[in-house]
């Protein structure tokens, strides 16, 4: 009887070669790099990082079951908010956080969930020390309107106070702020009231006064490089998840907590602006998405203790 032939067995060697290699992890093959997603966040001290970068960082760990792992990479060349936007645009960054205005929705892929929970659009007055009681006692926005206040000129602020009719002075930066004010140039400058006293606190002569504030509705979010919708898909997912089991409130409270209560927001008066730089599509409806104060003075349907 003629005798059936069979396959000659493959050597172990060879078959575990093969496995490899159908894996992708022949000799010589490297696994894939987790995508590099590039920002413009980072200060000096990466022991702590600002706090954007940290909501930025919650995100993305919060999907890393769904999405992946992820490296993250600072780019440091962009001085100003001008700057960091022209990167956004050129591809040159993957992601960027800011106020949200019209002339910004085309930079990017635009994520509306407020990083700051409204209390950037909060703007407590600096002054000089020796002419707080000068201002102290303010209480229509017809009598701010007589003074001249300062502002950054590429902050969409700048153009909302513009809006409402008040005399602006144009700053440059951040930094000249000071010696723009010491000089007279002019009368008050504006500041967020999540930084407003940790700023100021390095100034003497410098007093963010304590019984009134403006304030506007604001969105400071994350754009998006528009080249990459996954990662703007991810993001948003990533918020979901972070608003639900509550390690978004936990890191705003962490990190924004102390600030917002130094500015004692519910002992002042509220003076309401209208922001007509507001893109539409902003979730100002949705009342767990903002800061109690927020709500209750400026963003709560029906009537309002603040004028």
């Amino acid at each position: 009887m003629p005798r059936t032939a069979h396959p000659s067995p493959v050597p172990r060697r060879r078959q575990l070669l093969l496995a490899a290699c159908a894996a992708g992890l022949a000799p010589g093959a490297q696994a894939q790099a987790p995508p590099l997603i590039r920002h413009n966040m980072a200060d000096g001290d990466e022991s702590m990082p600002p706090y954007r970068l940290q909501v930025l960082r919650l995100l993305l760990e919060r999907t890393q079951s769904s999405h992946g792992p992820y490296e993250l990479r600072a780019d440091a060349s962009a001085t100003t908010q001008s700057r960091a936007l022209a990167q956004l645009r050129a591809g040159d960054i993957d992601v960027w956080a800011s106020m949200c205005s019209r002339s910004r929705q085309d930079a990017g892929l635009s994520i509306p969930i407020c990083l700051r929970r409204g209390v950037n659009g909060v703007r407590l007055p600096v002054v000089l020390a020796e002419r707080r009681s000068e201002f102290e006692g303010l209480r229509h926005q017809l009598a701010l309107r007589t003074y001249r206040f300062g502002q950054v000129s590429h902050w969409p602020d700048a153009r909302v106070l513009a809006a409402n009719g008040f005399k602006l002075e144009a700053v440059q930066t951040l930094e000249a702020f000071p010696a723009m004010l010491r000089l007279r140039r002019f009368d008050i400058f504006l500041l967020a009231a999540d930084e407003a006293h940790a700023i100021v606190e390095a100034h003497p002569d410098l007093r963010v006064l304590d019984d009134w504030c403006l304030a506007y509705p604001s969105v400071y979010g994350f754009f998006v490089n528009a080249r990459l919708p996954a990662l703007a898909i991810r993001l948003r997912e990533g918020w979901a998840r972070c608003l639900a089991d509550g390690s978004f409130a936990a890191l705003f409270d962490a990190h924004l907590g102390p600030q917002i209560q130094r500015a004692q927001l519910g002992k002042r008066l509220w003076l309401r602006l209208t922001n007509p730089d507001l893109p539409e599509g902003m979730p100002l409806r949705e009342r767990t998405l903002w800061h109690p104060q927020v709500w209750q003075h400026l963003l709560a349907p029906g009537p309002s203790l603040s004028r």
